[in-house]
C-alpha cells in the first residue's frame, strides 16, 4: 500500500467547472470579479456575490421550474450580466445550456430549440419575445417555461406556452428555499460533485456557413483545459479587468470569461456595440478580445481623423508612423534601439501615439483578435501606436483558441503557436489538424457527421489550409474555398477578399470562379465612409442605392481593386467586379451570426450578375438560359 495519488491529465486539474469556480471564490471571495453598467453607473459583484447569486437562481430553476440534471436549456439574449450569472447557475444544476444569437430569426430559433430539445428558454426583452409570439406553439413544443432577463408583462407571451417567468423573481426565490431548507443546498452541492469532466457543459450552434447549424456537444473537460491553456499563454491576474464585447453566443466570448475565472481577472460586461468607444473611456481594460471588425474600424476612425488636419499635422503623423513601425521592428527582433530612434519615438509617442491609446482608455496590455482573419497591416498599425494584437485561431468545435500569438513571443500575418497540451498538425493537402483535450465531444444528433471530422488516428479535421514556420501557424484559406480555374490554376479567395476589406468604403468582398477562365468579384459597400465621400465631393448621393450606381464610387472601389491586383499574381486578378445593391445582413441570410459570409447564398442570390462578368464564357452563356428558362 502507498499513498501515491497521480497528477492529473495536464490542464484539467479540477473535476468539472463548478468546481473550478468554487476554488477560484475560496481565493478571491472579497475581490472584484463582475462589472456591469446599471442606472448609468458601474457596479461591482465579488467573486462570493458572483457565487451566491448563481447559487440561488439555480435553487429557483430546480424548484420552481423543475429543471433536472441533463435538461437543455436556451439562452436568447444579447452580452449582459444575466447571461453569465446562467451560465454557471445552469452548470451548478447539472443542466446543458444552449446559447443562440439574438440576430437569428425566430424560425432559425426555434429549430435551434427543436434540435437541442430546449425545456426551458432564457431571453433578455420583450421584444424578442414578441418575436417568438409569431411562431406556432407546435415550433416551440419541447419549451416548458420562458424566463425574461427584463420585465415580462411588457411582451405577448408565445401562444400555447406557460406563463413567462421573471428571472428576478427566481432568484428570490431560490434565496428563500435556500435560507428554509438546508436539503436544498445540500442538494446541489451533491450535483456539483456528481459532474464529470466527460458530461456536457453546453451545445454551441455553428453559425452555418456551409449549411445547417450544428450542434457542438462541449464538455466540462473542454472549458477546464481551455481555461488552463489560456492561463498559460496569456497571463493576466486580479490586476487585470477585460471589457467584454463579444457575444456570448460565441465560444470566443465564453472562453474569455472561464479564462477569467481560472486567473481571478476582472469582467466587465461591455453595454453592446455601440458604446464600445465611451465602455473603453469608462472602464480603462488591460485587455480586450474581438473580432478583426472592431479593429478595423477603429484603424479607419483614427485614420479619418488625420485625413481631416492640416497637411502639416497630416505630414508629422505619416512620419511618426514611420518612426513607431521601425520601432516595432525593433520590439519583435527582441532588440534595443539606438538612442535616436528612441527619442525621435518618444517624441511621437507624446505627439500622437499617446493619444490612440487613451482613446481605448489608457491602460492597455494587449488585445486578443479571433473569430476572423485579421489583416496583417491593421496589426502592424497598432503596434507602431504602442498596441498589440494578439491573434488567435480557432473553432466551435474546438472549445475556441488552439493557437495563439503570446505577449512575448508573436509574429504578424500568424495565429500565433499552439497552446499547451494542443497538438497541431498539417494533412498532406494542408489541412489544419487538431488533437487534444480541447476537441468536442460530438455533433449532437449527428453521429454520422462526427465520424466525418475525425480521422482514424483521433485527429479533427478544422476544413482550414495553413502551414507551419518555426512553430507559428498560418492560415492560408478553407480547404472548400479554394478556386479552381479553368487553366487548373488554384486561387485563394480570402487571401484576395481580406486584402480588400481593409480598404476604407468596402464592406465585404466575395470573390467567385471555380471552372471559370477567371476570377470575378461581388463587393458591399461600407455607406458610412462613402456618404461622407459623396458628401465632400459633393456627388449628391443620399440612399446607399445612390451611392451603388454612382460612377465615382465605381471608380474609388476600381481603385481598391487595382491596387491589391498589383500584389496579386497574374492568373488571380480580378478584371470585373460588381458592386451589389444592398449590403450583406444576418436578416439577409447572406451573413452567420458570427459576419461571416455565406458564400453559398450569395451565388445562389446573385448568380445573374455573377454569369454577365462571363460574356465571353460559353459555359456561362448555357449557364443564363438556363437560369432564365
Amino acid at each position: 500500500m502507498t499513498n501515491f495519488v497521480p497528477r492529473p491529465a495536464e490542464g484539467l486539474g479540477y473535476p468539472n467547472l463548478v468546481r473550478m469556480f468554487e476554488a477560484r471564490v475560496e481565493r478571491s471571495a472579497h475581490l472584484p470579479a463582475l462589472r456591469h453598467k446599471e442606472g448609468g453607473a458601474w457596479r461591482t459583484l465579488t467573486w462570493r456575490q458572483w457565487w451566491v447569486t448563481a447559487r440561488e437562481l439555480a435553487a429557483g430553476l430546480r424548484r420552481e421550474l423543475g429543471l433536472q440534471r441533463g435538461d437543455t436549456v436556451a439562452i436568447l439574449a444579447e452580452t449582459r450580466l444575466e447571461w453569465i450569472l446562467c451560465d454557471l447557475a445552469l452548470a451548478m444544476t447539472g443542466v446543458i445550456s444552449v446559447p443562440i444569437y439574438p440576430s437569428l430569426t425566430p424560425e432559425h430559433v426555434a429549430y435551434i430549440v427543436g434540435d437541442a430539445g430546449c425545456v426551458a428558454l432564457f431571453v433578455d426583452s420583450p421584444e424578442r419575445l414578441a418575436g417568438l409570439a409569431r411562431l406556432e406553439s407546435s415550433e416551440l413544443s419541447s419549451l416548458r417555461d420562458i424566463i425574461s432577463f427584463d420585465d415580462p408583462t411588457l411582451a405577448e407571451e408565445p401562444r400555447g406556452l406557460s406563463p413567462v417567468a421573471s428571472f428576478r423573481s427566481l432568484i428570490r426565490a431560490g434565496a428563500k428555499v435556500l435560507a428554509e431548507d438546508v436539503t436544498v443546498g445540500s442538494t446541489l452541492d451533491e450535483l456539483a460533485g456528481a459532474l464529470a469532466l466527460d458530461d456536457p457543459f453546453t451545445y454551441v450552434y455553428t453559425s452555418g456557413t456551409t449549411g445547417v447549424p450544428k450542434g457542438v456537444v462541449l464538455t466540462h473537460k473542454n472549458l477546464v483545459y481551455e481555461a488552463w491553456a489560456i492561463k498559460n499563454v496569456v497571463p493576466v491576474d486580479d490586476t487585470d479587468e477585460q471589457l467584454l464585447v463579444l457575444p456570448l453566443a460565441h465560444i470566443f466570448a465564453r472562453h474569455m470569461v472561464w479564462g477569467a475565472v481560472e486567473q481571478g481577472a476582472v469582467t466587465a460586461v461591455g453595454e453592446g456595440e455601440a458604446h464600445i468607444e465611451s465602455n473603453m473611456r469608462e472602464v480603462a481594460p488591460t485587455f480586450v478580445a474581438a473580432v478583426p471588425r472592431m479593429y478595423e474600424r477603429a484603424y479607419h476612425g483614427i485614420m479619418r481623423q488625420v485625413v481631416g488636419r492640416n497637411q502639416l499635422t497630416k505630414t508629422a503623423f505619416s512620419v511618426s508612423l514611420e518612426v513607431g513601425r521601425k520601432m516595432s521592428a525593433h520590439r519583435q527582433r527582441g532588440q534595443v534601439p539606438a538612442t535616436s530612434l528612441a527619442v525621435r519615438h518618444a517624441v511621437a509617442d507624446r505627439m500622437f501615439f499617446s493619444r490612440v491609446r487613451g482613446h481605448f482608455g489608457g491602460r492597455l496590455r494587449f488585445f486578443v483578435c479571433g473569430g476572423a482573419r485579421l489583416s496583417k497591416e491593421i496589426a502592424e498599425f497598432f503596434h507602431a501606436c504602442g498596441l498589440l494584437i494578439l491573434e488567435g485561431y480557432g473553432l466551435t468545435e474546438t472549445t475556441g483558441a488552439t493557437n495563439v500569438n503570446r505577449p512575448d513571443r508573436f509574429r504578424f500575418g500568424t495565429v500565433g503557436p499552439a497552446m499547451p497540451g494542443c497538438e497541431i498538425r498539417i494533412a498532406e493537402d494542408g489541412e489544419v489538424l487538431v488533437r487534444g483535450h480541447n476537441v468536442m465531444a460530438r455533433y449532437h444528433g449527428l453521429p454520422d457527421d462526427t465520424a466525418a471530422v475525425f480521422d482514424e488516428h483521433g485527429w479533427f479535421k478544422t476544413g482550414d489550409i495553413g502551414e507551419l514556420v518555426d512553430g507559428f501557424l498560418r492560415i492560408t484559406d478553407r480547404k472548400k474555398d479554394l478556386l479552381k480555374t479553368a487553366s487548373g490554376k488554384y486561387i485563394a479567395p480570402r487571401v484576395i477578399e481580406g486584402r480588400l476589406e481593409v480598404r476604407e468604403g468596402i464592406s465585404h468582398a466575395v470573390v467567385f470562379g471555380d471552372g471559370r477562365p477567371r476570377p470575378v468579384l461581388l463587393v458591399t459597400i461600407d455607406e458610412e465612409p462613402m456618404m461622407r465621400l459623396s458628401e465632400r465631393e459633393g456627388l449628391g448621393c443620399r440612399t446607399y442605392g445612390d451611392l451603388v450606381v454612382h460612377p465615382r464610387i465605381r471608380q474609388v472601389v476600381q481603385g481598391h481593386v487595382d491596387a491589391v491586383n498589383a500584389t496579386l499574381a497574374r492568373h488571380e486578378f480580378i478584371k470585373r467586379f460588381d458592386i451589389l445593391p444592398e449590403e450583406f445582413t444576418v436578416h439577409n441570410g447572406q451573413l452567420t451570426p458570427t459576419r461571416k459570409v455565406r458564400r453559398k447564398v450569395v451565388a445562389e442570390r446573385w448568380g445573374d450578375r455573377i454569369e454577365r462578368m462571363y460574356p465571353d464564357d460559353p459555359a456561362a452563356e448555357i449557364r443564363r438560359g438556363a437560369r432564365a428558362s
